[in-house]
């Protein structure tokens, strides 16, 4: 087997309409017509090339070519039709006029119904030496010029009463008056039928166009349908033609050092040469830099435009299968399950949040205010007592403790006279708060982790939502599957996304995924890619919105679809194409990371694990209330050292005297 990698860059391809004209069952073409059915005329004058018209014919999908060509226009259109693929079955060729016999150029038609229709010597140019002084390859003029001369010296010879030593025969045409009597000449003119571009010695095949409009003759009965052992050894006489292109991790170009060359390697791709290999079929692959393509208009772009218009025999890839594709071209059956999901990053902390995130249920100036109107009480509190003439017991520094105590434990009993019972009250009771501001926080935590689990896949939650942006790659399989698909929830999605992030859609993955790695934007892609992705940069995906399939696609009439289908299903059934795809899944995961990085978080998590405790998804975590117990600490260390100041100052030796006294 032979691989050959081109390298082709972007092509445009512009498409205009043209007139067709469709005949069924007229002279001369009755035969085509009871062959055949319906079939289509295209003119000369209504494209600017050869190449035009070949393109317009397979993109009508025509598989009866009738042309009315001068010769060079005829001989780039064949020798284009001849490189792709196109001088065979099924296609039906019907060549006017275009002197092909006569050019020298012999073209491989022995598989197609292929006839060319001319004057000619009908390859008998022994019998006419005139043409030897004349430069090969003979053209049709050169035929209707030397009968016009043989006319013309017989008509002479007749006028001069010379009697001819021997009759000359007309090449292209015969004559209802041999002795040329009428003073109008009503030739009958003859046309030759061949199978070949070469000359056919033995052909008796003629039709014959009479002065009164009428045509007389007959063609050679058209070819049999070609058995699967013919195709195939003609398949097998030229390199197939693979399409593909790159888009990583699938597809991929990778340099050999060994032979100093540039393959193209992916699962599709060793499912597509494994495939050809069974058949011994070499090939040709061809990495071109283009989108996959949609249909605008009556014409494909990108690389379904070059499968359009047979550049390539076959498309492999990443590509899903859509009822538009199915439409205009031959699809495989599927090889490879997809899925469609969202891939996102789940909103985080920052380091120092992490860790003291309990202070985010309130903003920072909500946390000043409530500080404010505690100090506001208190100083009221203090005020209050200081005017009061019952008792002036409560001076600023109690009537602050006793604020804070009831803002965070709501009681009404006096606090301690001694600061460090004081402070350890106090601390027992903030700890008490951060503990009920925890389970309120985490509540609303599940919820928002339920909802992160779930994200919005309908029409209707997508435009309920504003923390995340939604978008697919623009030009990407997925946009072609959402945009062509029949589920109406899908195209709703594809509707939703257009309308409200219309200037946020990417212009190719790497854009795709840095907004993804930068927060708020969710990126809708097939799963080869998402899992990859995800576990690479340790990303989240969501739950399947829908399911797809890959195929390989062909032209609509490249005649050997039954064989590559016939053997891609026979892969599938003996294994071959899921042993492709396992190892391709195992190459990858081995250039993953195994492991998204130890956090703190993770460590302490591990330290604490508990087997009698049942750690659940939206349990309170260590590492997240890991800055309450760090205050708390704190405060018992403030209390320490407070009790110790106030024993070496002997307060409490002082309170103990003066209870024994008042005993």
């Amino acid at each position: 087997m032979t691989q050959i990698l081109k390298l082709t860059r972007s092509q445009v391809r512009l498409g205009r309409d043209y007139n067709k004209r469709l005949h069924s069952g007229t002279e001369p073409l009755q035969f085509l017509g009871s062959g055949v059915g319906q079939f289509q005329v295209y003119y000369k004058r209504e494209f600017p090339s050869s190449e035009e018209i070949l393109s317009r014919i397979l993109v009508d999908g025509a598989t009866v070519l009738v042309l009315k060509l001068d010769q060079s226009n005829a001989l780039k259109l064949l020798t284009m039709a001849q490189e792709k693929n196109i001088l065979l079955t099924p296609f039906h060729w019907l060549v006017f006029n275009a002197g092909l016999t006569l050019s020298g150029n012999a073209y491989d038609v022995a598989d197609a119904n292929f006839y060319a229709v001319e004057l000619s010597t009908n390859g008998k140019f022994q019998d006419y030496p005139e043409f030897n002084s004349i430069p090969k390859p003979v053209t049709t003029n050169d035929l209707i010029f030397r009968d016009m001369t043989v006319v013309a010296l017989k008509k002479l010879s007749q006028l001069l009463a010379i009697q001819l030593t021997e009759d000359v025969p007309l090449i292209t045409c015969t004559l209802s008056d041999p002795n040329l009597s009428s003073q109008e000449l009503t030739p009958t003119w003859n046309f030759y039928s061949y199978v070949t571009t070469e000359f056919d010695a033995s052909s008796t095949y003629r039709i014959e166009r009479k002065p009164n409009g009428t045509v007389d003759g007959n063609f050679q009965p058209l070819k049999p349908t070609p058995t699967r052992e013919s195709l195939l050894k003609l398949m097998q006489s030229k390199p197939f033609r693979i399409g593909t292109f790159v888009i990583p991790p699938l597809i991929e170009l990778v340099d050999d050092q060994t032979n100093r060359t540039t393959r193209v390697q992916g699962p599709q791709i060793a499912v597509a040469t494994k495939l050809l290999e069974r058949l011994n079929v070499s090939f040709e692959i061809t990495v071109f830099d283009l989108e996959v393509g949609e249909k605008v208009g009556d014409r494909w772009t990108g690389l379904f435009g070059h499968l359009e218009e047979w550049d390539i025999d076959l498309l492999v890839g990443p590509i899903s299968l859509t009822w538009d594709r199915q439409a205009d071209f031959q699809s495989t059956s599927p090889f490879q399950s997809i899925s469609y999901k969202f891939i996102y990053m789940r909103p985080s902390l920052s380091g120092a949040l992490q860790i003291f995130q309990f202070v985010v249920a309130f903003d920072g100036y909500t946390w000043l205010l409530i500080f404010i109107t505690a100090v506001v009480f208190a100083c009221s509190l203090a005020l209050l007592h200081k005017i009061s003439p019952n008792t002036l017991s409560y001076s600023i520094h109690p009537s602050m403790i006793f604020v804070f105590g009831y803002l965070v434990q709501g009681v009404r009993t006096r606090p301690p006279n001694r600061a460090s019972s004081q402070i350890l009250i106090a601390v027992w009771w903030f700890f008490c708060l951060v503990l009920v501001i925890g389970f309120c926080a985490n509540y609303a935590a599940y919820r928002s982790f339920t909802a992160l689990e779930n994200l919005p896949s309908t029409d209707y939650s997508l435009l309920h939502q504003t923390y995340y942006t939604y978008a697919y790659i623009n030009g990407s399989n997925t946009e072609e599957i959402m945009r062509a698909t029949l589920d109406p929830s899908i195209y709703a999605l594809y509707q939703s996304i257009n309308m409200k992030f219309a200037n946020k859609i990417p212009p190719n993955r790497t854009v795709a995924l840095e907004q993804v790695l930068n927060g708020h934007f969710a990126l809708i892609d097939e799963s080869p890619f998402t899992d990859y992705y995800a576990k690479k940069y340790c990303l989240e995906t969501s739950v399947t919105l829908w399911h797809g399939t890959y195929a390989f696609y062909m032209p609509k009439l490249l005649p050997y679809y039954d064989i590559v289908e016939a053997e891609l299903k026979g892969m599938g059934v003996d294994g071959t194409t899921e042993e492709i795809f396992k190892q391709a899944k195992k190459d990858l995961e081995d250039r993953m990371p195994t492991f998204c990085g130890a956090t703190f978080k993770d460590q302490a998590l591990e330290a604490m694990r508990n087997p009698l405790v049942n750690w659940s998804d939206y349990s309170i975590e260590f590492a997240a209330a890991f800055g309450i117990f760090i205050l708390a600490l704190i405060g018992l260390a403030i209390v320490a050292v407070i009790i110790t100041v106030e024993c070496c100052l002997g307060i409490y030796k002082k309170v103990s005297a003066f209870r024994g006294r008042l005993q």
